[in-house]
C-alpha cells in the first residue's frame, strides 16, 4: 500500500473517491482503541487498488490456506466468548495492556523490526494469540 498525506479537510477521507469505479482507489487511516472507545493510536493514511482479485472457482484454497482460513474463523468465534466472559475478558484486557508497553512473548515477531508485535486493539489480540494457539495445537474449538 502506498503512504499518503493530505491537507486538510482531505486528511480524513476514506473509503472509494468514484464509486463507478470498478478499480477505483480506495483511501483508509485506522484507529485504535481501548476498552473505553477512546483513541490510544492512529494509523498512516492509505491508498490502494484491488488489481487482481482472486476468482475461487478457477484456484480454490489450497490446503494450507484452508487450514489458515479455519484457524481463522474458530479464534473469531472463541474471541468472542472469551470477550462475553468477564473473568476472560479481564484476564485477556491485563496481558493486553502488558504487550503495549512490550509485546507479549506469544505474539508474532514483526519483519520491519524483529521484535514481538504490538497489537493496538484488544479485540484483535485476543483474536490473533487465540489463533496462534490453534495453529500451534494448543487450543481446540
Amino acid at each position: 500500500m502506498a503512504k499518503v498525506s493530505y491537507i486538510h479537510p482531505i486528511e480524513s477521507i476514506s473509503g472509494k473517491l468514484n464509486h463507478k469505479e470498478k478499480r477505483g482507489t480506495i483511501q483508509r487511516r485506522k484507529h485504535y482503541r481501548d476498552e473505553k472507545g477512546q483513541v490510544i493510536g492512529i494509523g498512516a493514511n492509505e491508498a490502494y487498488i484491488v488489481i487482481n482479485p482472486r476468482d475461487y472457482d478457477k484456484k480454490p484454497l489450497t490446503e494450507g490456506e484452508k487450514f489458515n482460513t479455519s484457524t481463522f474463523q474458530q479464534a473469531i468465534l472463541l474471541a468472542k466468548q472469551e470477550r462475553e466472559n468477564p473473568e476472560r475478558l479481564a484476564y485477556w484486557t491485563e496481558r493486553w495492556k502488558k504487550q503495549l508497553e512490550k509485546g507479549d512473548p506469544m505474539a508474532d515477531i514483526s519483519k520491519q523490526t524483529g521484535k514481538r508485535k504490538i497489537y493496538r486493539r484488544l479485540d484483535m489480540f485476543i483474536q490473533t494469540m487465540i489463533q496462534g494457539e490453534l495453529r500451534r495445537g494448543e487450543r481446540k474449538l
